[in-house]
């Protein structure tokens, strides 16, 4: 492979079909500054979350700083809908980091989770 074919392989297609980049892209952020967290370090990554309207969005953001991440782009991005605006979101501030997230609509608070078993990641809400 010569060095120009190196430059232009795309890494996202030779992941599995669930790691693929999602089709559709979330709507920016609400314009508030309590509608969007930031968690730098959390599983060797740097995290986003936000809202969007109705949406709760956390995705996987790679950091500038890191050659191989920003080649890559984001892995994870997972769209909530919540049914009513997000009026505010926040990472936990336990450090180490656990990965828990409360996002706060109309009279709710939502509690999310992240849960590793063996091979499996996902997300819990609560």
């Amino acid at each position: 492979m010569t060095e120009a074919d190196k430059t232009k392989l795309n890494p996202t297609d030779h992941l599995p079909l669930h790691l693929h980049r999602s089709d559709v892209v979330p709507p920016a952020p609400t314009f508030s500054p309590s509608t969007i967290d930031f968690l730098p370090h959390f599983s060797s990554f740097t995290w986003i979350a936000y809202g969007a309207s109705s949406l709760l969005v956390i995705t996987h953001f790679p950091s500038p700083l890191s050659l191989p991440q920003s080649h890559i782009g984001p892995l994870f991005r997972h769209s909530f809908d919540l049914s009513s605006p997000v009026s505010s979101v926040s990472w936990s501030p336990a450090v180490p980091s656990s990965g828990d997230l409360a996002a706060a609509a109309r009279n709710c608070i939502w509690l999310f989770r992240h849960h590793s078993k063996g091979d499996s990641d996902f997300l819990h809400f609560y």
